[in-house]
């Protein structure tokens, strides 16, 4: 077991992982959020042939070399359908966006460059040859690798998958993610709570949802109270059913917290114990045999900070994933920032704002890792590297996307 190591240690550990889980084929309408296990690979030209860009007519540019240009209308090409009209010199033909543009056109000119309907049309402005006409193969040619094998899929790739005519996709199968919350005090939201000791059960249902999000299958198994017994009887339950297990609370140095002891004695290995983070310090992580354990902190900003650096690449990496970490960017610092203690690798809750193709970002004031609240609306991790005490206004920072 490693002992209160660095963050890039803890992820080399995860990443090191060699286990995969197997694939499946999944349909369109399930395919969200996994991860694919094949190529998606181009079955013919796109576009097919050539076609229009808008709403407009189709001409040849040597008609609109001056301007204004009267042409004859000689009919008009609707979307899906095949032209057979060839169009000569002095003529035009209405197009639509996506319609097939016919023999002897070479540009087309947006409706509202035009005036008149009916047998002429008038063209008032001139535009280069090729203009909105989109050639075969622009988008991709036949053969072409769309999406790469390993590629979390998102609304985009299925899209694409569907362009192709694949209903059915090669994935990887979801992964079982067992959830366990820890404590006395913890209650579910439908129970009311008694006593000003007592809270209701956030990280369990957060938790869920991160496992979705993540292509996981989550399995909540309840809420454990502060006794070792039932704390060893649900972790092997869970470790004997589910692909990954996950507990929050109980990993820390109370006397009531049972989990790091347990762990142990079920023979699983402890991979490391305490990363050199801040928000999540006493993160657990071990494994038996192909199946994996998260002793996650209680505190609930912990808990979904430490799933975002911790468990996200555990699952991606068997899932088959090529990315496993969430994305950084580099944004503008928007105010000072200094810290008392500097030992750990501090992830500071903060602002994105993106002003004009740039990314500035602004650390909120309140960081408690109680303090839910600093996540909501899509707010982002600014990384304080380990030795750093301040950063400057305007300094450049690593961002984490989650």
């Amino acid at each position: 077991m490693e002992f209160y190591i660095g963050f890039d240690r803890a992820l080399e550990i995860i990443s090191s992982q060699e286990f995969l889980l197997p694939s499946e084929f999944a349909s369109l309408f399930d395919s969200y959020g996994r991860v694919l296990r094949e190529n998606l690979i181009a079955d013919r030209d796109d576009p097919p042939a050539p076609v229009s860009a808008m709403d407009g007519y189709g001409v040849k540019k040597e008609d609109i070399k001056s301007i204004p240009a009267k042409l004859k209308v000689v009919g008009e090409v609707p979307a899906g359908k095949i032209p057979n009209i060839k169009v000569s010199k002095g003529e035009a033909v209405k197009l639509f966006t996506g319609s097939l543009v016919p023999e002897g056109v070479d540009t087309v000119v947006p409706v509202e460059e035009t005036e008149g309907s009916g047998e002429f049309v008038v063209i008032k402005k001139s535009y280069p040859q090729g203009q909105n006409v989109r050639l075969r193969g622009e988008n991709y040619k036949v053969g072409d690798i769309l999406v790469e094998e390993g590629a979390v899929l998102r609304a985009p790739e299925v899209g694409i998958a569907a362009s192709i005519g694949k209903p059915y996709l090669r994935v990887s199968s979801k992964p079982r993610v067992g959830i366990i919350t820890t404590g006395n005090e913890i209650l579910e939201p439908w129970d009311d709570l008694d006593s000003i000791s007592q809270i209701h059960n956030t990280n369990a249902y957060t938790l869920y949802s991160l496992v979705k999000e993540s292509g996981g299958e989550p399995i909540y198994l309840g809420i454990l109270k502060d006794s070792k017994d039932e704390t060893a009887e649900r972790i092997h339950k869970g470790i004997e059913t589910c692909d990954v297990l996950i507990t929050t609370g109980g990993v820390s140095m109370g006397d009531y917290d049972f989990v790091k002891q347990v762990v142990k004695e079920l023979g699983i290995e402890v991979l490391f114990y305490k990363v050199r983070v801040k928000p999540g310090k006493p993160v657990l992580f071990g494994k038996r045999g192909s199946k994996f354990f998260f002793g996650l902190p209680g505190f609930p900003v912990s808990t979904v900070v430490s799933f975002n650096l911790f468990v996200l690449p555990l699952l991606r990496k068997i899932q088959g994933a090529r990315e496993l970490f969430r994305k950084r960017v580099k944004a503008k610092l928007l105010m000072d920032f200094k810290r008392r203690k500097a030992e750990r690798r501090e992830f500071v809750r903060a602002e994105l704002i993106n002003k004009d193709g740039k990314f500035l970002v602004k650390p909120l004031r309140k960081q408690g890792s109680g303090v839910l609240t600093s996540l909501v609306g899509g707010k982002v991790l600014m990384m304080v590297p380990e030795g750093i005490r301040e950063i400057k206004f305007g300094s450049e920072v690593e961002v984490v996307l989650i």
